[in-house]
C-alpha cells in the first residue's frame, strides 16, 4: 500500500468487514480510490487465537498507513446464531484495535451500506458487486469480503461528503 496516499489532513478511510473466519478490509484515499484492500483469514478453532490474529492483522494496516477514519458494518442477526457470534467477537476485536489507535469510528446498518451503492436497501449479492464495479477502479480481483468492506467505506465517504455539504 502507498504510504503517500491521504484523505486530506486526517489519512484514508478505513473500511472493515468483519467475521472471524474472515474479514475484509479496505483503504480509500477520499474519492472511490481504493489504496489497499484484502481479507484476513483465520483458521478453524479456539476464538482467541483468531481473534488475536485478527487484532494483529489490522494493527498492521493501521501502521501502514495514517488512517483517518474508521467504518464498520452494523451486526446484523440472521437465523445463524453460531455466525453471528463470530461475527460480534471479530468485531469487538476490531473495535478495540481502532479505539487503541485512537481513530474515529463510524457503524452503518448493511441496508444503509446497499442503498449507498445502489440506492436500494435490499439489494443482493451480485447487484451490490454489479453496482461495486461500476463505481470503483480495482486493478486486482478483490473477494467477497475485501468487497464488502470498499462498500462500507464508499457508504461512509458519501455519508461524510452529504454531512459536510448540509454543514455548509
Amino acid at each position: 500500500m502507498p504510504a503517500t496516499a491521504r484523505l486530506g489532513p486526517a489519512g484514508l478511510l478505513l473500511g472493515v468487514d468483519p467475521g472471524l473466519a474472515a474479514t475484509g478490509w479496505a483503504l480509500l484515499d477520499g474519492g472511490s480510490r481504493v489504496a489497499g484492500c484484502g481479507t484476513i483469514r483465520t483458521s478453524p478453532g479456539p476464538a482467541a487465537p483468531r481473534l488475536l490474529e485478527i487484532v494483529t492483522q489490522i494493527k498492521r494496516v493501521l501502521e501502514s498507513e495514517t488512517i483517518g477514519e474508521a467504518a464498520l458494518e452494523e451486526l446484523f442477526m440472521g437465523r445463524n446464531s453460531t455466525s453471528a457470534l463470530g461475527v460480534a467477537q471479530a468485531r469487538g476485536a476490531v473495535l478495540t484495535a481502532l479505539a487503541e489507535a485512537g481513530i474515529a469510528i463510524f457503524e452503518y446498518k448493511p441496508a444503509q451500506v446497499k442503498a449507498a451503492l445502489t440506492g436500494y436497501g435490499m439489494a443482493g449479492k451480485t447487484q451490490m458487486a454489479r453496482m461495486l464495479a461500476l463505481q470503483v477502479e480495482l486493478t486486482v480481483r478483490v473477494d467477497e469480503h475485501a468487497a464488502d468492506a470498499i462498500a462500507i467505506a464508499l457508504c461512509h465517504a458519501r455519508g461524510r461528503r452529504l454531512r459536510t455539504m448540509t454543514r455548509a
